[in-house]
């Protein structure tokens, strides 16, 4: 199990490797432009070289990149939809150069023309982004906490995804917990856990699991609520971290915390809760 924080890059790439130092990251995941512009901005081969190296000498791996937050695709034909994808291949191209291990990304919305259609959409997307992208690098669609019209907070969802694709090792899912919680599926109880990692594994194979996003929840199971809190300080809890984070399957796998006030402070504190949750002995 390693633990580590979403990074901010502002000052550049260089910068953000000193800040996940700093914060005691094991691995850590970016965003490569502004995540609410479109604009895609420009990597320098000097950045580049600085951030791998940075990366190899502190031990931080693996390394995600995460997708601007603009990105729909579930969107109908248009510019929006057409944008979304040049910015997943933009971003699949800028994680093969960094190195990284993978990129993360968020469906979007149907816009209230369904969930069925919604999800048509983003297979034809997804496609699309798989031929133009690099080859080797892997793509996780992150699970939502069904907020509005968006696509992926059924496990069924993802799966369907990525059944339209057989043979496509690149495909994997990024199991957020506020989100998954927010969605429904219940993540307090060993019982709960296991029930919904039972249909994760129906729905999509746990062996497509190759993400964690460690996040607290404001609000309530099946709230669809989309708001992140501490580690601890939410409807989630110490106690469930504690039986995630001890879990055979979920322990093995990369934690990236996505919490609120991203302060050196703040992420250690959430990182050292989750250490702690690690080694605690549940009920």
């Amino acid at each position: 199990m390693r633990l580590g924080c979403h990074i901010q890059i502002s000052g550049g790439l260089r910068k953000a490797v000193e800040r996940a130092v700093e914060r005691g990251c094991e691995t850590m995941q970016v965003f490569v432009s502004n995540p609410r512009g479109w604009k895609q901005s420009s990597i320098l081969p000097a950045d580049i070289d600085a951030f791998r190296d940075g990366c190899r000498e502190a031990g931080i791996e693996p390394v995600f990149v995460h997708t601007i937050y603009l990105i729909n695709l579930a969107a109908p034909e248009g510019e929006v939809r057409e944008r979304s994808i040049d910015a997943l291949v933009m971003n699949m191209e800028a994680a093969a150069r960094l190195g990284s291990s993978a990129v993360v990304t968020h469906l979007g919305s149907h816009g209230g023309d369904g969930e069925e259609v919604g999800v048509s959409r983003v297979v034809e997307a997804v496609g699309e982004a798989l031929r133009r992208g690099p080859g080797g690098i892997p793509l996780l669609l992150e699970t939502t906490a069904g907020s509005g019209n968006s696509v992926g907070h059924l496990f069924a969802q993802l799966g369907e995804i990525i059944r339209a694709f057989p043979g496509e090792e690149r495909l994997g899912v990024c199991l957020d917990t506020c989100h998954v919680f927010a969605a429904g599926y219940e993540v307090r109880t060993r019982k709960g856990l296991e029930e919904t990692l039972r249909e994760l594994d129906r729905e999509v194979g746990l062996e497509r699991l190759r993400l964690v996003h460690a996040n607290d929840s404001k609000g309530d199971l099946g709230s669809r609520v989309d708001r992140h809190e501490h580690i601890g300080e939410g409807r989630i809890g110490m106690e469930a971290f504690s039986i995630m984070a001890r879990h055979p399957v979920l322990r093995e796998l990369p934690w990236i915390l996505e919490t609120p006030e991203m302060t050196v402070e703040r992420d250690r504190e959430n990182l050292r809760r989750l250490r702690e949750a690690a080694r605690k002995r549940t009920r």
